[in-house]
């Protein structure tokens, strides 16, 4: 195995462990709100660094918060545990580059937070529809 690849399932696998903790967290709507709090504070500390993905995480905030607080239930369970999952991985400190390197430090978090967004677009889609209705 390459070190791309390497690096790759690592990132997988501390995925995995974000959308296993979201499945967790999400039973407890004061602790997810409080994770989304941390991770809405840290997104909007290094905005200039997520440029390419600031809409996604505003998106992900969003529907988030609807669906703890029992606004918005019409999304998968499967979407919302990815995408609290990502907001985990975007949080967490042990990541495959860590976040205070500066310029490349974010490109595994904007990485999943990527992938996450084309695999629940239809559900945020749907949701802005309501959103916006």
């Amino acid at each position: 195995m390459n070190n791309v690849e390497t690096s790759l399932k690592k990132v997988e696998e501390n995925f995995k462990d974000s959308k296993k903790e979201a499945e967790k967290l999400i039973e407890d709507k004061d602790k997810t709100n409080k994770k989304l709090d941390e991770a809405f504070r840290k997104a909007s500390e290094n905005k200039g660094k997520l440029e390419e993905v600031w809409n996604y995480l505003q998106l992900f905030f969003s529907i988030s918060r609807d669906y703890i607080n029992g606004k918005y239930r019409k999304v998968p369970k499967g979407s919302i545990i990815a995408i609290i999952g990502a907001l985990i991985y975007f949080l967490s400190p042990i990541d495959l580059i860590p976040d205070f390197i500066p310029v490349i430090g974010y490109i595994d978090d904007i990485f999943v937070l990527g992938l996450v967004f084309s695999q629940v677009k239809s559900d945020l889609e749907e949701y802005e529809i309501w959103k916006n209705a």
